[in-house]
C-alpha cells in the first residue's frame, strides 16, 4: 500500500485598484482572460496506520491498526533459493539455488498481509537434457524484488510466504466463506475451541482426508486460525509443512513458532 502526495494547488493573487482623485475607480484596462483553475481533489483521509518497528536485534514489531492485529517478524531469515550460484559439480553446468539470508518484508493488501522475503530468484534460459533424472539446466538467474503485485500474482501457498487473511465475522456462514477463500470450497468448518486466552477461539478446518480416493480437501499442513466473537474478527494463514522463516540453515531452526505465539488481536 503506497501513499500518494497531492501536488500543491496554485494560488492567484491580484492587488486592489487605487481610487482616483475624484473617488471613482479607474477604468479597467482590458487584458488576457483569467485562466480557469481546476481545484485539486481533496486529500483522502488517511487510513489507520500500520507500523513495523525494530524492538530487538532480531525482531521487529508489526502492528496493523486497520486490520486489527499485531505480530513480531524477524529482520531477516534464511531461504533455500534466497540466492543462486553457478554450478559445475559432477558435470553440472547451470545456476542452482543456495541458502541465503534475506531481509523480511511485509506487504499490505485490502484484507490480508504478506510476510515474506524482500527478494526472490527466478531461473531463466532452461535447457532440458536427457541426463539421468532428466535434469533441467539454467543459463540465467534473475534476482527479483518482491512487491505487493508479485505477491498477488504468485501461486498461493508458495513456500516462504505467510499470507495472513483477516475478515469481519458475524456468523458461522462468514467463517465458512473465509475457509472457502483460503482453503478451498471443498473444505468446511470444524470445531471451534477456546484457547488458553479467554475469548479467543481456535477454528479447525475439516477436509475429506488423504487419497485414495482423490481428496477434494486434504489439509495435510499446519495453519493458524483464530477467532474473536467479541471483536467479530477472524484471522488465518497457512504455515505449511516445514519452517518458512529459517534462523539457522544447518539446524533448520526457525522463527515460525515465536512469530505465531506473538500474534494478538487489537481491540
Amino acid at each position: 500500500m503506497a501513499l500518494t502526495l497531492l501536488a500543491a494547488m496554485l494560488a492567484c493573487t491580484s492587488s486592489p485598484a487605487s481610487p482616483t482623485a475624484t473617488g471613482e475607480p479607474p477604468t479597467a484596462t482590458p487584458g488576457p482572460p483569467t485562466p480557469t483553475i481546476t481545484p485539486e481533489p481533496p486529500t483522502p483521509t488517511p487510513e489507520a496506520p500500520s507500523t513495523l518497528v525494530p524492538i530487538h536485534d532480531t525482531w521487529s514489531g508489526y502492528v496493523n491498526e486497520r486490520l486489527g492485529f499485531a505480530i513480531r517478524v524477524p529482520h531477516s531469515a534464511f531461504w533455500y533459493g534466497g540466492d543462486c550460484v553457478w554450478s559445475e559439480a559432477d558435470g553440472d553446468h547451470s545456476f542452482r539455488p543456495v541458502w541465503a539470508e534475506v531481509p523480511v518484508a511485509v506487504f499490505e493488501d485490502v484484507d490480508r498481509v504478506y510476510v515474506t522475503a524482500s527478494t526472490t530468484i527466478e531461473f531463466t534460459q532452461p535447457t532440458p537434457e536427457a541426463t539421468p533424472g532428466y535434469r533441467t539446466f539454467f543459463a540465467g538467474c534473475d534476482h527479483i524484488t518482491n512487491t505487493l503485485e508479485t505477491m498477488r500474482n504468485r501461486e498461493r501457498g508458495h513456500s516462504g510466504t505467510w499470507e495472513i487473511v483477516v475478515r469481519d465475522i458475524a456468523s458461522d456462514a462468514d467463517l465458512e466463506a473465509l475457509i472457502d477463500d483460503v482453503y478451498g470450497e471443498a473444505c468446511w468448518l470444524g470445531e471451534v475451541v477456546e484457547t488458553d486466552t479467554p475469548g479467543i477461539f481456535r477454528v479447525r478446518v475439516e477436509g475429506d482426508g488423504p487419497p485414495p480416493p482423490p481428496p477434494s480437501c486434504w489439509v495435510n499442513y499446519q495453519y493458524v486460525f483464530r477467532y474473536s466473537p467479541e471483536l467479530g474478527r477472524a484471522i488465518t494463514w497457512i504455515t505449511g509443512q516445514s519452517t518458512y522463516f529459517v534462523a539457522d540453515p544447518d539446524t533448520h531452526e526457525g522463527y515460525d513458532q515465536a512469530m505465531e505465539e506473538s500474534f494478538r488481536f487489537l481491540p
